[in-house]
């Protein structure tokens, strides 16, 4: 029994030293090295380098790429931009190269411009490809395309784990020189070089009316990186159409320093004031404060839902009659804020500041005597305290006495400065800015960050 429990023992060791030191080196001597680029059908492949144990798809393997929409927008007279909206709608399927012609056609269909350029597309993404400034001439395209160069190669991909967050997107002047920030995350502990990001602005009724690109050449790993987009006109939306998207807190500065007596201006304001607070809707609150060397204080009314105490408020204003009065925007700046951080404020409300002045500051006067710019500095400053608390202040400036530059600078954006060269034309200032305040405007705000990582999937061989 031993013994033959022994022989047995023997012929194993003989035959797995037989195989491993011949059979398996005559094995890999002889074994076809597996390889995708032979232009040959085999090892199991699918067709001609492709499918199988190869990355590469073979034809008809993959749904092509879906174009949902296609927009042209005019930049200025001559120039356009058009993007299309596309689709990939397989999973765990890329394509790292894709070649497009993008034209534009005029009224009888002939192409007025062209242009070729290249993308990619990730596994089972949206995308948009954007050209942008293409020149026309004298001639005004009607229509344009986008169109995607067949025979792209598809590859299998590993599922890809996510790149980017996109957080703090804010757009203002919508209605003037639209602008919008935001900050892009990098969610993975390597550095990423040469992302593309793009922003696309849509309507309430999801129609694109801006789009707009930008550039990063490195994101370092768990880095951020505010970006910015810019358009030199306003989106073209309809906005009789929109409903206020939520409720505001608003509280009107009114300068009733000196020169407020001159050309019936501080009356007129006063006027204009009451119809704006008259457009105020259910859910909204008004507050009211008038200022000259020094802001009212306590304020001349406290943020109420009651127009008719708006009213009243803003009628009892004059100028004071105890000596020369300045004016201190930062003042009435500061007394908003106050305003703002109390019980009175709706916590679901949008804090917004409209202040009116006809004049530069002139006070309040440096303790130091030092700094004869004191007044500008001490109303910066204001408004930089303001916008922490996320207030968003707009300005009028009424004469040609104001400093139009520092009310550019306080307001929360420059396209939120409005100039009025009468009292006459406060009225219609004013219901630009309570539409402005109002107007939901683009209701949704698409920030696409890519970049071309679509890499073939090691396949198991």
């Amino acid at each position: 029994m031993w013994a033959t429990r022994r022989r047995t023992i023997i012929v194993l060791v003989v035959i797995a030293f037989f195989a491993l030191f011949f059979v398996l080196p005559y094995w890999l001597l002889h074994q076809e090295v597996p390889s995708c680029v032979d232009n040959k059908q085999n090892q199991a492949e699918e067709g001609v380098d492709c499918g199988g144990p190869c990355a590469n798809l073979c034809k008809g393997a993959a749904k092509d790429i879906n174009v949902l929409w296609t927009k042209v927008f005019a930049v200025r007279p001559g120039s356009y931009d058009i993007v299309s909206y596309n689709e990939n709608p397989n999973f765990d399927v890329g394509a790292p190269s894709i070649t497009y012609t993008a034209r534009l056609y005029d009224a009888s269909g002939a192409v007025i411009a062209e242009r070729e350029g290249s993308t990619f597309a990730a596994s089972n993404e949206r995308f948009a490809i954007f050209e942008g400034g293409m020149l026309t001439g004298d001639k005004v395209p009607t229509g344009g395309s986008i169109e995607i160069t067949p025979g792209y190669q598809w590859v299998t991909v590993d599922r890809q784990q996510k790149l980017f967050s996109v957080t703090d997107k804010v757009l203002v002047g919508s209605d003037k020189k639209p602008k919008l920030t935001a900050l892009l995350h990098n969610e993975i502990p390597e550095i990423v070089r040469d992302i593309d990001v793009m922003a696309i602005i849509y309507d309430s009724k999801g129609e694109a009316v801006g789009v707009s690109d930008t550039k990063i050449e490195r994101l370092d790993g768990n880095g951020n990186e505010n970006i910015f987009f810019t358009w030199p006109a306003p989106f073209n939306y309809v906005a009789e159409t929109e409903k206020c998207e939520t409720p505001v807190d608003v509280i009107l500065g009114l300068d009733r320093s000196g020169s407020m007596r001159e050309e019936n201006k501080l009356e007129q304001a006063k006027q204009a004031a009451m119809q704006f607070v008259e457009r105020l809707t259910p859910g909204d609150q008004g507050a009211y404060l008038s200022f000259a060397t020094e802001a009212s204080r306590p304020i001349d009314q406290t943020l109420t839902s009651e127009v008719d105490r708006l009213k009243r408020a803003i009628a009892r204003t004059e100028i004071g009659s105890d000596g020369i009065q300045y004016t201190n925007i930062g003042a009435s700046i500061n007394g908003a804020v106050n305003e703002f951080a109390s019980l009175r404020r709706n916590a679901d409300a949008r804090p917004v500041m409209v202040l009116l002045t006809d004049g530069a500051p002139t006070r309040p006067i440096d303790p130091s005597n030092q700094h004869k710019d004191y007044p500008e500095e001490y109303t910066r400053l204001a408004a930089e305290n303001a916008k922490k608390e996320e207030i968003n202040i707009y300005t009028i400036g009424l004469g040609s006495d104001v400093n139009k530059k520092l009310l550019q600078e306080i307001a929360t954006s420059p396209e939120y400065y409005y100039q009025a060269a009468s009292g006459g034309e406060l009225g219609a200032i004013y219901q630009q800015i309570a539409s402005a305040i109002c107007k939901k405007g683009p209701s949704v705000i698409e920030i696409i960050p890519r970049v071309n990582n679509v890499t073939p999937a090691p396949k198991a061989r």
